[in-house]
């Protein structure tokens, strides 16, 4: 069973001051109760729980090591270029920079794991790729599209704080 978001606990807690202060037994009867739920995702953080999940078996596939079945490989890249399309497009304009140079980032990534076959060590030990991914114009992209997600979707999500 999962936590109950803050927004519902807050609901709730002042639809129970509200019941208290005021109102009769009377004035409740005949009345449905009101239920609180969670509101849907926004599409952008869909696409973003979305592309976490499609990102999840790659890092799987990588710590086998080497032997990645090939079409195993393309097929869970291919899903990671997809999920990551979609979180592109469904970005909302005050974020949607640094969306674009993350899913840049990540493409880079798998275009290198393609190259080498998933050898997941033969792209960490790629200089230049780890000098570009970890330059201030992706690493900033990234902490800011981290911070946006933490702020503004399920926090069981993405770890709000």
């Amino acid at each position: 069973m999962g936590l109950v978001p803050r927004r519902a606990v807050l609901a709730i807690a002042a639809g129970a001051l509200a019941a208290g202060c005021g109102s009769s037994v009377a004035d409740r009867d005949g009345r449905e109760p009101v239920r609180t739920a969670p509101p849907p995702p926004s599409p952008f953080c869909a696409a973003a729980q979305a592309n976490s999940a499609a990102i999840r078996p790659l890092n799987t596939l990588l710590a086998r090591g080497t032997g990645v079945p090939p079409e195993e490989l393309s097929n869970t890249v291919d899903a990671v270029r997809r999920t990551s399309a979609d979180l592109l497009n469904a970005a909302p304009n005050e974020i949607r920079p640094e969306v674009e140079r993350t899913v840049q980032a990540t493409n880079l990534q798998l275009d290198a794991l393609l190259a080498s076959g998933g050898d997941g060590g033969a792209v960490a030990r790629d200089r230049e790729l780890a000098a570009r991914l970890n330059s201030p114009e992706f690493t900033g992209a990234a902490e800011q599209l981290r911070s946006y997600l933490q702020s503004n979707c399920d926090e069981n999500l993405f770890g709000r704080r």
